[in-house]
């Protein structure tokens, strides 16, 4: 894959992390899970693919996941399926294409999913990623119950793009009753890079995504797309002693009270988190899901980037 663009000047510059989406072993036993413990609805399920989509409204869905059965995973492992990267509409999504050196060998997958466009490709590492521009604004009415719709493969640039903005600016975040957590959105992946240089430059020189803090030659990095908000957090596989790969997906819960009223309701019902961890500007805490992907409910009450910067890359990995 030629990565030799400008960090200066990407052919993408999306808006934020939109969704991640993993590899479950057992797709009714997750979809329960993320229901009943970290608070998102469920909005459809996909059966072609064995497939489900979970949301709070923040976006059509923050998780989606795929059991391992599927035809669509190839490994036959849980874990991370892809992140998926927003940008502000399908004409910017359509120019990026078009601007890569090799665009068919760097998103080999171009699908119209209805409610998006997207393109997929792999990082240096491997782990996939997907580029997408919402389509439609009442995605509510087109995702709901079954959905059996084919995802034709679609051709950047085929017709004319449309330059809409259809993402909602202050979309209507709902509160899942009775669920432990209740987070207001999807916020960012932490990811442990085994070739850190490469996954810097591909981050940032074709994804588009900014440093905030840290560089090529740091120990660690954090991205943002150009909300400003971090969106992905990059270590050092020999920084950290940590397996390269996703780390941690997390989750914005908007008040410390109600962080600590649900680890209360969490501790009542399942017993102790993974962890508990107070890092000076963020407090945290961490769950594994049924397949032990780890998940991050954190509550702010400092600046991250001065916060981060002050830690040493093990405790930057679980702060992050």
């Amino acid at each position: 894959m030629n990565t030799r663009i400008a960090a200066s000047d990407p052919p993408f510059r999306p808006r934020r992390l939109g969704h991640v989406n993993l590899y479950v072993s057992d797709l009714d036993r997750s979809m329960d899970y993320f229901n009943a413990v970290v608070g998102l609805e469920e909005v459809y399920r996909r059966p072609p693919i064995k497939g489900g989509f979970l949301s709070n409204g923040n976006t059509h869905h923050d998780i989606g996941m795929v059991e391992t059965s599927s035809p669509l995973c190839h490994s036959g492992e849980a874990g991370l399926n892809h992140l998926a990267f927003e940008v502000e509409h399908e004409a910017d999504l359509v120019a990026g294409y078009r601007r890569l050196p090799d665009p068919a060998a760097a998103f080999p997958r171009t699908i119209d999913h209805d409610i998006t466009r997207s393109i997929y490709g792999l990082d240096p590492d491997g782990n996939a990623v997907e580029i997408y521009a919402d389509m439609h604004k009442d995605w509510r009415t087109r995702r709901t119950g079954e959905v059996t719709k084919e995802t034709p493969k679609w051709v950047p640039g085929d017709g004319a793009p449309t330059a809409d903005r259809n993402y909602h600016p202050t979309p209507e975040i709902r509160r899942v009753d009775g669920a432990a957590f209740h987070p207001e959105r999807i916020t960012h992946a932490a990811m442990v890079a085994a070739d850190y240089e490469a996954e810097f430059d591909y981050y940032t020189g074709i994804m588009g995504l900014s440093p905030r803090l840290g560089g090529r030659g740091t120990a660690f990095c954090a991205l943002s797309g150009t909300t400003g908000d971090i969106d992905l957090t990059l270590f050092r596989a020999a920084e950290t002693g940590a397996e390269p790969g996703l780390h941690h997906i997390g989750f914005l819960v908007t008040e410390e009270d109600d962080l600590d009223a649900s680890l209360a309701a969490y501790r009542a019902r399942h017993g102790e988190p993974d962890a508990v961890v107070e890092s000076g500007f963020r407090r945290s805490v961490f769950l594994r899901d049924p397949d032990g992907i780890r998940i991050q409910f954190y509550a702010e009450h400092g600046d991250p980037v001065a916060g981060l910067a002050a830690l040493a890359p093990q405790m930057a990995l679980f702060a992050g």
